[in-house]
């Protein structure tokens, strides 16, 4: 009897753990899945506002975030027909060899297209730029040996000089383990210019998100203090500094913290704590 009754707490604790175990597990998978996704519709943000801003047709004569060798190709490249331009980024085809993709200035590696349409010139606000990405574009992003297949929309409203309302929407990550879905609403605010072009720029971020994780389960994200960007060599490829809590859809939270060593150090680090327990995770 002592024996059946110690076999049950046995079984009992197992369960529990196994429970308690999946439910965090589910949890940080919501937490990577939406970083990562935050991290690259980012930069695919600086990438073609930086380009808009800087090419000939759109405002100024200079590009200097895209990578050497991406190919700029216009099919609409006049604002006097009234319907605005709209022009194609191709980084090239993936690769069967590592590296895959073309190196990008932020370190990541890159291939396919993105395609972007603009109603007026950057100069003139408001302004509205759509950067589309379907399937069919075959757009990766990695780190050059596992790469990932992204589609989806982002429009960037930029309503005064240094304000830009963004929206992403029905966004999609295919990653090994599975495929994510994500939108999100985005304010972002320049609050520091260097004077030397977009390089060591700052930028904040506020908003919100939803998604779908790579396990099919749902969240929500809001940015509960604002992320810090920093446009300087080293730190372009994710947020140097903010916060934010997912909720998973059975009600489970988790806190993001993109200042794992509280010191806005450029890595690609972040913390997710989840009931007391804290992990880093490392983006790609």
């Amino acid at each position: 009897m002592l024996l059946s009754r110690f076999s049950f707490l046995f079984l009992f604790m197992l369960v529990a753990l196994s429970s308690c175990r999946k439910q965090a597990f589910e949890s940080f998978q919501s937490a990577e899945d939406h970083a990562q996704m935050e991290t690259e519709f980012a930069q695919v943000y600086e990438s073609v506002a930086d380009f808009v801003a800087n090419d000939a047709k759109t405002s100024k004569t200079e590009d200097y975030m895209l990578p050497s060798g991406a190919v700029i190709s216009f099919t609409d490249s006049v604002f006097s027909d009234g319907d605005g331009i709209d022009f194609e980024i191709d980084y090239g085809p993936l690769g069967t060899a590592t590296p895959k993709g073309r190196l990008c200035k932020d370190g990541r590696y890159r291939a396919g297209k993105i395609h972007v349409g603009m109603n007026k010139r950057w100069s003139e606000i408001p302004c509205l730029v759509t950067v589309a990405i379907t399937s069919s574009d075959e757009y990766y992003v990695g780190n050059g040996s596992n790469m990932n297949k992204i589609t989806g929309t982002k429009i960037i409203s930029r309503v005064s000089n240094d304000t830009y309302e963004v929206e992403v929407a029905n966004a999609t990550l295919q990653r090994t383990n599975g495929s994510v879905a994500w939108n999100s609403e985005r304010t972002v605010m320049k609050t520091f210019d260097s004077g030397a072009g977009w390089l060591n720029d700052e930028f904040s971020v506020t908003g919100s998100a939803q998604g779908i994780n790579a396990n099919g389960d749902a969240f929500t994200v809001q940015i509960t203090t604002p992320l810090k960007k920093k446009l300087s060599i080293g730190c372009m490829s994710t947020f140097i500094a903010g916060e934010l809590m997912v909720t998973n859809s059975n009600g489970r939270e988790l806190q993001i913290d993109y200042d794992s060593f509280g010191n806005e150090t450029c890595d690609k680090t972040i913390t997710v704590i989840y009931n007391g327990k804290s992990r880093n995770i490392t983006l790609w």
